[in-house]
């Protein structure tokens, strides 16, 4: 919870552009005449080329959060290294661009999460290196000298558990401060929702009165409204906001629906969050299919199932009937379309937790389904890194294109 459940403001890959370039700007005395090349992995790169800042009315992108971060980014932030940027500093950064002084490089033989931001004055040159995690900062270097260096080789890049069964133990023991920020979490998320769905009406065949549109709804509005720039942060899971929002929103909504206790919806949540480590510990950090249908909506409908009153067996095959839906949904990148993916991740994870209660989940050995959640695991595993690495270069290269 400390580590892989954290605010941000925005995309979680631009905003990690901006840590980089907020951490090594920070080495140098004078600023005014830097320049800044940022060269970041595919996914990275994919993720952050159409997405929109916040405060930014609209205006989106890996470069200009790379140049408003030379001019307000603070990496003490975080994630929210943009908290103190506003729509005023946009002229300024586009100006910065237009000058030649931000320059964005993607690196083709990289994937998973790696940003290397490096600095130049006419007298000193520095550089911030951030691997694994989007705000793990492994290596800083100012003048030829490193500074700082954390042993990759030593770090988690994603907190691995053992087993399933580790799952259910951990949350057995999750301490009160852990329940009180999963459910502040939560209502950090249903309130960016809350916010997007604000003087909007859905009307049509009495959708409003359907627990399974409500998540639907939210889901989408937090992930448009988020996706687009508005400026308030989510409580991401595993280094994904969208992933947050799927694997909180359903989940807490479901349980004000039964009128349960914040201690058993904080402990489904709890729950949620688990399952989407467990998940992404098995198929990376970023991967070429959507994480918030096939990471952050398996764990949903964990969650669900438990505030049900699901056993273990049905909490697992709920997440099991999930992956055999989703599996294979591509990521073309972070935009505002991604929102629609999220209310579909937390539509059905709703209607599989349903399922799996009354006995009608997927079974074993069905297509990529095996009989059990870590052998579905390392099937999709197979299939995203044997056969998906030609797809997301084609597909990179298509929105590249489009730029």
């Amino acid at each position: 919870m400390e580590q892989e459940v954290v605010p941000a403001l925005g995309c979680t890959e631009p905003a990690a552009i901006a840590l980089a370039v907020a951490r090594v700007k920070e080495l140098f005395e004078n600023t005014e005449e830097l320049e800044v090349e940022v060269k970041v992995s595919t996914n990275v790169f994919k993720n952050g080329m159409y997405v929109g800042i916040p405060g930014m009315n609209g205006e989106r992108g890996n470069q200009l959060a790379a140049a408003l971060s030379l001019l307000c980014g603070k990496s003490s932030y975080g994630l929210e290294v943009l908290k103190d940027c506003s729509s005023e500093h946009s002229k300024a950064a586009r100006e910065l661009i237009d000058s030649g002084r931000v320059h964005i490089t993607c690196i083709t033989n990289r994937d998973g999460v790696y940003i290397e931001a490096l600095a130049r004055s006419r007298s000193h040159e520095g550089y911030c290196v951030i691997e694994g995690h989007h705000d793990c900062i492994v290596e800083i270097g100012f003048d030829g000298k490193v500074i700082f260096k954390k042993d990759v080789e030593k770090t988690e890049t994603v907190p691995t558990l053992a087993s399933i069964d580790e799952v259910f133990e951990l949350l057995r023991e999750a301490s009160t401060d852990e329940l009180n920020k999963a459910y502040e979490g939560y209502e950090m998320n249903k309130s960016m929702a809350e916010f997007a769905t604000a003087n909007k009406k859905y009307v049509c065949l009495g959708v409003e009165n359907s627990i399974e549109s409500k998540i639907r709804r939210y889901c989408i509005e937090a992930s448009g409204a988020r996706m687009s720039g508005v400026k308030k942060p989510i409580m991401t899971t595993s280094g994904s906001g969208n992933q947050g929002i799927v694997a909180t929103i359903p989940v807490g909504l479901v349980g004000e629906k039964i009128g349960a206790s914040k201690e058993k919806i904080s402990k489904a949540i709890i729950l949620s969050h688990l399952f989407v480590g467990y998940i992404k510990g098995k198929l990376g950090r970023l991967t070429p299919t959507c994480g918030a249908t096939n990471a952050a909506a398996p764990a949903a409908a964990a969650g669900i199932t438990y505030l049900l009153g699901g056993s273990k067996e049905q909490i697992i095959n709920a997440a099991q009937t999930v992956l055999a839906g989703t599996t294979g949904m591509l990521c073309d990148g972070a935009k505002e379309s991604c929102a629609f993916k999220a209310g579909f991740g937390g539509s059905i994870a709703f209607s599989s937790a349903l399922l799996s209660l009354e006995g009608r989940g997927v079974k074993s050995n069905q297509g990529l389904v095996g009989d059990s959640i870590e052998r579905t695991l390392e099937n999709i595993k197979t299939v995203s890194t044997k056969g998906m690495p030609d797809i997301e270069n084609i597909m990179i290269n298509l929105i590249a294109r489009q730029q």
